[in-house]
């Protein structure tokens, strides 16, 4: 693994001048107010409830947990998801309507004037980083704040999430400019199981990401307050509030950039939920890293030949977008969001074969962490290890006929 300066990363990965992103392009958004987009997607369903069907994978069973993995999370319950940009660095308070004293929460703050010693941030971001493990985080790191990344403007309408009907919202957008002091954005990931992605297409795979945001929601809350604990300001931007997660990620060194438009971490693959804290608080930013996921993804392209509505590009990288929830200037394989809401709409939920079918998708054995090694240090052979990945037969989806006798979940909340 190779560690570049930004400005090395810039001179490989930016093509040319790199516009800040208008939140209600993002594709989700786009279904309160772009009547075009939804009237092309006229009769679906609404993503998510999904429908009990009389087979392994669709049952009560597996809807029940999909469901139970995300409703009723922190992030739902603080009503987070979309924060107004004017009470962005305010922390949220929690109303207990409760007379008894013991019932209130009790919010710990430091003595006027006293902040931690900020002289020593490599101090700091050490401590960060174990306390955003400590409290649920699989990976973090730190980088600073590029300002190409902050959405230009926040949308605050709600997703509709159907494609059956606008809400009447315009696409009316908000500009939002982040206080100037606001440098640092710890970046965190959240491991989503192996075990349970490869039971795509089901409510399986999907009740393994809704776990990942359900874990940010709790890890964001408590980490953004341990800032605030230190006598700094911190926004909790969980899922992707605020600035646009994925560049980020990777110039705080967590990954590259992959064809199927993912993060792809050398721990877990494209099998990562990422979130953020932006902070003023003083850290040491870590650098991008590059393990050979460019060079492996311009040869293997199995994400784009598995993806049943084909939003994956087959071709070379570019900078050009396909369509306006495609951000411009960076040099990737810019997916269709639009083609791959679609399909989500016509099934009621989401999908995740672009990332069960990767070959990075792999459990971390000596065999395929020696295998990842191979892709960094031999990258000559790389189309010999992406066929070889579907000899052996990964990333075929497995029957879930057996799923609950089978699975051994993987426990989160240490005891």
């Amino acid at each position: 693994m190779k560690k570049l300066t930004i400005k090395e990363w810039e001179e490989k990965y930016i093509a040319g001048p790199v516009s800040r992103f208008d939140q209600k392009y993002f594709v989700s958004n786009r279904y309160a107010w772009d009547k075009d987009l939804v009237e092309a997607s006229k009769g679906s369903t609404l993503i998510g409830t999904g429908k009990v069907k009389d087979r392994p994978g669709y049952t009560i069973d597996e809807l029940a947990l999909h469901w139970a993995s995300r409703r009723g999370t922190i992030l739902e319950l603080l009503n987070t998801s979309k924060p107004n940009p004017k009470k962005i660095v305010k922390e949220i308070d929690i109303v207990v309507k409760n007379s008894d004293p013991r019932m209130l929460p009790v919010n710990f703050r430091p003595p006027d004037g006293v902040k931690a010693d900020t002289t020593d941030p490599k101090r700091l971001s050490r401590n960060i980083k174990k306390v955003a493990r400590f409290f649920g985080a699989d990976l973090v790191g730190i980088c600073r704040l590029d300002r190409r990344w902050v959405y230009s403007h926040t949308y605050e309408g709600e997703s509709t999430y159907y494609a059956g009907g606008s809400n009447g919202n315009e696409g009316i957008s908000t500009p939002l400019e982040l206080p100037e002091e606001f440098n640092y954005a710890v970046v965190v990931c959240f491991e989503e199981e192996y075990d349970m992605i490869k039971f795509y297409p089901s409510y399986i795979d999907n009740a393994a990401a809704s776990m990942g945001y359900s874990r940010m929601a709790f890890t964001n809350l408590l980490l953004s307050s341990y800032i605030r604990n230190l006598g700094f300001q911190a926004i909790d931007c969980t899922t992707n509030d605020v600035a646009i997660n994925i560049p980020l990620a990777i110039q705080a060194g967590l990954g590259e950039l992959g064809r199927n438009g993912l993060l792809i971490t050398p721990e877990f693959g494209p099998r990562v939920r990422i979130s953020k804290v932006i902070t003023d608080l003083p850290l040491a930013a870590d650098l991008p890293v590059e393990f050979g996921v460019r060079e492996f993804c311009s040869v293997c392209k199995k994400c784009a030949r598995m993806c049943p509505s084909q939003s994956i590009l087959h071709g070379e990288r570019t900078s050009e977008p396909r369509n306006p929830s495609n951000s411009s200037g960076v040099l990737k394989w810019p997916i269709n969001p639009e083609t791959c809401r679609m399909y989500w709409a016509r099934k009621g939920k989401s999908c995740t074969i672009c990332i069960a079918s990767c070959p990075y998708n792999k459990p971390s054995t000596r065999f395929h962490g020696f295998v990842r090694w191979l892709t960094d240090h031999v990258r000559w052979a790389d189309l010999f290890y992406a066929k070889m990945d579907d000899l052996f037969g990964y990333g075929k989806p497995k029957s879930p006929d057996n799923f609950w006798e089978e699975w051994q979940p993987k426990r989160h909340v240490k005891s």
